[in-house]
C-alpha cells in the first residue's frame, strides 16, 4: 500500500516535519552513543590489514541513526503496511548489527540476520521483483515463482555493499544520503509517499549523524549503522520500482543510484574469486583505498566519491525514459571509466604529491606586487563585517514577505541553529563553511524571490558578490597559500551538492515554475564567492565563522518574522 501524494501540500509539510525531528534527534543522540560505545567496550581499534584510522574510535554511531530514523517515523500521521514492513525490518537489522558491534559475530550468524530484516519488509509489504526488466533487449527477464527469494537475496546484496563501503569518515554515510536525495525525488515522480518520508527521514538522521562523523570522525556508526543504511536504501530499491505505473520506473534505473556501491562490491569479490581468496575476507581493495594509495589524501577522497555516486544518480535520472538496455550500457560505460582509469593510474605508477597541487606560499611578481599583497592582506578583518552586514541589511530592509518564504526562513534557521558547530569552530571549519554555504544560497533565494522587492535589490546582491568575487581572486593572485581554499570537505561536498540538485533537478521535476528555479540557480551562484571569502577569512581566525553566520541567523529570522 503506497499514499498517493497527489497535490497535497500536507504531505508535504509531514515530509518536512520529519526531516527536522530526525536531524533533531540525530544531533541529540550521537555524541551520547560514542559515551554508550565505550561504556560497553564498543571501540574500533586500529589494523592496518584493512582500516584507515591509527586510533581507537567508538562504533555505535548507527544507533543514533536508527533512533532518528525510527522515531520520525513514528510520528507519520499514515500508519500504511509499508512503514509497518520497513519498521519491523529495520529493527531485526539493527539489533543484529549492534550484537556484531559488541560481540563480533559470525559471518553466517550475521548473514542469517540480514535475510530475516529482508523477508520481514518482503513478506509484510508485498513488495517483490517479479522481473529485473528488459536489459538486453530480448524481453522482460522475469523471477516468476523465485519473485521473492531473489527480492531478499537483492536486499542482502545492497546490505552489503553498503557494509563494506563504509571504509572511510563519512563515506557509507555520504553515498547513503546521495542515494535518499535520488529515492525521494523518484518517490515524489511515482506519487509514493512512504517512499518520500522514508527518504527525508533517514537523510535527516544521515546528516546529523555526519556533524560527527565527517574527516576527522569522532565516532563511526558501526555495522549496526551500515547495515541499516543499506537495509533501507534496499528497501526504497525494491519500493521505488514501478515499470508499468503512470511514471515508470524499471529496475535498472533505481538500481542505477546504487551502482557505485554495488560495482565496487562485486569488483572486490570477482578479485579475491580470481585469487582463490576468501571473497568475505577483509582488505585493502576497495576503490577508496585505491584512491588513497594514488596519493589522494583521505579528506579529498571522499569528495571525489560523493561526486560519482552523484553522477550515477543523474545518469539514473537523466536516461529514467530511455530503453533499459541503453540505461544499462550507460551505467556500465561510467562504471568501466572511474574503474579504468584509477586502474592506469595504478599501472603507470602515477602518485600525487604536494607539488602537484600547485599551492605554494609565496605570491609572484616585484615589489610592487608584494605591497599590493599586503595591502590586500589588511582588508581581511574587514571584509568579514563587510559580507555579515551587506548580508544583513536587505533582509532588514525589504517588507512584504510572504508566510511561505517566512516558514522557510524559519527552517533554515533551525537547521543552521542545530547543526552549526558553535563551541569548536576552529576543529570544525569544513562543517561550518558547508552549513553556512547552505545558509546563504536559502537566504538569497528567498531575496530574490520576494514579489515585493525593491527594485534595487537584485543589482545590489549582484554588486555585493561581484566586489567579494573580485576581492577573492585578487587574494588568490597575490597570496597563492590561499589557493588551498579550492579544496573542500565531505561534508561541504555534500551540502553544496544537494544545494545545487534543488533548483537544476528538484525544482523542474516537481514543477515549482521557472521563476523558483532561477531565483535559487542564482543564489547558489552568487553564494560561491562568499563561501570562498568565507575560507580566507577563517583561515587565521575561525571566530570570524562566528561574525558571519550570526548574520545570516539574524537575517533568516528577521525574514521569518516578517513573514508571520
Amino acid at each position: 500500500m503506497q499514499i498517493p501524494i497527489t497535490n497535497d501540500p500536507a504531505v508535504y509539510r509531514e515530509a518536512a516535519l520529519l526531516f527536522f525531528v530526525s536531524l533533531l534527534v540525530s544531533l541529540f543522540i550521537t555524541p551520547r552513543t560514542a559515551w554508550l560505545a565505550r561504556f560497553l567496550g564498543a571501540v574500533d581499534s586500529p589494523d592496518h590489514a584493512r582500516k584507515i584510522h591509527s586510533r581507537a574510535i567508538p562504533r555505535l554511531g548507527g544507533m543514533a541513526i536508527a533512533a532518528a530514523l525510527l522515531g520520525a517515523l513514528l510520528m507519520a500521521r499514515h500508519g500504511s503496511w509499508t512503514l509497518i514492513a520497513f519498521g519491523a525490518g529495520a529493527v531485526a537489522v539493527v539489533a543484529v548489527g549492534f550484537l556484531d558491534d559488541l560481540y563480533i559475530l559470525r559471518p553466517v550468524v550475521k548473514f542469517l540476520g540480514q535475510v530475516i530484516a529482508a523477508t520481514l519488509f518482503v513478506r509484510l509489504g508485498g513488495f517483490e521483483l517479479e522481473s529485473v526488466g528488459n536489459l538486453f533487449g530480448f524481453g522482460p527477464i522475469e523471477t516468476g515463482i523465485f519473485a521473492p527469494a531473489f527480492t531478499v537475496f537483492c536486499m542482502v546484496g545492497v546490505m552489503n555493499a553498503l557494509n563494506l563501503s563504509d571504509g572511510l569518515d563519512g563515506l557509507a554515510g555520504g553515498i547513503a544520503a546521495i542515494a535518499c536525495v535520488f529515492f525521494g525525488l523518484f518517490a515524489l515522480l511515482s506519487r509514493d509517499g512512504d517512499g518520500l518520508l522514508v527518504s527525508v527521514a533517514l537523510l535527516g538522521a544521515l546528516i546529523g549523524f555526519l556533524r560527527y562523523n565527517t574527516f576527522p570522525a569522532r565516532l563511526f556508526m558501526g555495522d549496526s549503522g551500515s547495515l541499516l543504511l543499506g537495509y533501507s536504501l534496499a528497501c526504497l530499491a525494491v519500493a521505488g520500482v514501478h515499470p508499468g505505473g503512470a511514471v515508470p520506473l524499471d529496475p535498472v534505473t533505481v538500481a542505477g543510484v546504487l551502482a557505485l556501491p554495488i560495482l565496487d562490491t562485486l569488483l572486490v569479490m570477482a578479485r579475491r574469486f580470481w585469487h582463490r581468496q576468501n571473497p568475505f575476507l577483509p582488505d585493502k581493495t576497495h576503490l577508496h583505498h585505491r584512491l588513497l594509495t594514488l596519493g589522494l589524501p583521505h579528506g579529498a577522497v571522499v569528495p571525489v566519491l560523493y561526486g560519482a555516486m552523484a553522477s550515477f544518480g543523474l545518469i539514473s535520472w537523466a536516461m529514467r525514459e530511455q530503453p533499459e538496455p541503453l540505461q544499462l550500457l550507460a551505467i556500465l560505460a561510467f562504471g568501466g571509466a572511474i574503474y579504468g582509469t584509477v586502474f592506469l593510474a595504478q599501472r603507470l605508477h602515477w602518485r600525487r604529491n604536494a607539488a602537484d597541487a600547485g599551492f605554494g606560499t609565496r605570491g609572484a611578481g616585484g615589489k610592487t606586487t608584494a605591497w599590493i599583497a599586503v595591502v590586500m592582506g589588511k582588508t581581511v578583518p574587514c571584509m568579514s563585517w563587510v559580507i555579515a552586514l551587506g548580508l544583513l541589511l536587505p533582509a532588514l530592509a525589504v517588507f512584504g514577505v510572504p508566510g511561505r518564504a517566512g516558514v522557510v526562513a524559519f527552517g533554515i534557521a533551525a537547521f543552521m541553529m542545530a547543526l552549526f558547530p558553535w563551541r569548536s569552530q576552529r576543529v570544525d571549519s569544513g562543517i561550518c563553511f558547508g552549513i553556512i554555504y547552505v545558509a546563504c544560497v536559502c537566504l538569497l533565494g528567498i531575496l530574490h524571490f520576494l514579489p515585493s522587492a525593491p527594485v534595487w535589490l537584485d543589482n545590489y546582491l549582484s554588486a555585493l558578490c561581484g566586489i567579494v568575487l573580485i576581492w577573492v581572486l585578487s587574494i588568490m593572485k597575490l597570496q597563492a597559500g590561499h589557493k588551498k581554499i579550492m579544496l573542500i570537505s565531505g561534508f561541504e561536498a555534500l551540502l553544496i551538492g544537494v544545494t545545487i540538485f534543488v533548483p537544476t533537478v528538484l525544482v523542474p521535476a516537481v514543477g515549482m515554475g521557472e521563476n523558483v528555479r532561477n531565483a535559487l540557480l542564482m543564489a547558489c551562484l552568487e553564494s560561491i564567492p562568499l563561501l570562498l571569502a568565507l575560507k580566507i577569512l577563517v583561515r587565521k581566525q575561525p571566530r570570524r565563522n562566528f561574525v558571519i553566520a550570526t548574520s545570516l541567523l539574524a537575517a533568516l529570522v528577521s525574514l521569518g518574522l516578517k513573514g508571520l
